[in-house]
Order: C-alpha cells, then structure tokens, then sequence
C-alpha cells in the first residue's frame, strides 16, 4: 500500500509543467501598505460609479404639538445646579446637595424647601462675603412684616 502512494506522488504526470522563458522573464511589482488595495485602470478607461436607486421620499409627519412651557425648560435651574456642583468646596458643609428635578419640587412647593433656602442663604452669604449667619435687630431696623416669607440664614 505504501508503495503505491509513493509511486503516485513521485510520478511526474502530476506536476505542473515547467515556465516557458516569456513567463519567467516577467517580474511581478509588489505593493506595500494601502496600495495593494488600489489598482491603476488602463489609460483610456474612466472608473465607473456605481448605479444607486433613488431612495423613497420621506414620509409625512404631522406636526408637532405647541410647546406648554414648564418649569423644566428654565435655564436658570440648570444654572444653579451647575454652580452648586462646580463650586461645591466654597459652600458650608450644611448646604444639601440637589439635582434639578429636587430644586424644582422645592421652588414650586407653596413654602421654599428646606434645601433651596440653606442654598440661598449660602449663595447671598458668598456673594454678600459674610462669615456670619444674618441676624434681624430689633433695635436699628424694624422686623420684616409677617406676611413674607421669613428666611433663616
């Protein structure tokens, strides 16, 4: 068995046969990097695009309901948040911490929260530069009238 496998591979009908002199003459360039990818068409020839379907027309949507303007849409809520997370290290270590959606359950309760008046408090302390928590005194100025909301700073 062996002996025939041997024999079959060691035939010479099965090999190809030698290159002619014209084939072995010519010299194949090899591309290095991104140029084997792209290949010089003959000079005459141009490449041709290719043929695109024209895609269908986009459907008709109907319009957009008007706008009803929320608190949400506020800039100035966002505005906030942002300056109490940028300048976290300037506020008191009292002052809560609060997300947009926090600040505006706060503003839109009939009494502020309790979070939107500690951040006031601290935001006109900061801007006031006061080191001191503000203090009514009865003597100099008179009490603000009861009607108005009474802010503990």
């Amino acid at each position: 068995m062996a002996d025939v496998e041997s024999s079959e591979l060691s035939s010479l009908s099965s090999l190809s046969p030698a290159p002619s002199e014209d084939e072995g003459d010519v010299e194949l360039k090899q591309d290095k990097g991104i140029l084997k990818f792209f290949h010089k068409l003959p000079k005459g020839t141009k490449p041709k695009a290719p043929e695109r379907e024209p895609s269908p027309p986009a459907p008709k949507r109907p319009p957009s309901p008007p706008h009803d303007y929320v608190l949400a849409d506020n800039p100035d809520i966002a505005f906030s948040v942002m300056f109490r997370s940028r300048f976290n290290d300037a506020f008191p270590k009292s002052v809560a911490n609060f997300g947009p959606q926090e600040l505006e359950r706060d503003v839109t309760e009939s009494v502020p929260g309790q979070r939107v008046e500690q951040f006031l408090c601290a935001v006109l302390g900061l801007l006031l530069n006061r080191k001191q928590d503000v203090k009514y005194d009865a003597i100099a100025t008179p009490a603000p009238p009861s009607n108005i909301y009474k802010f503990s700073c």
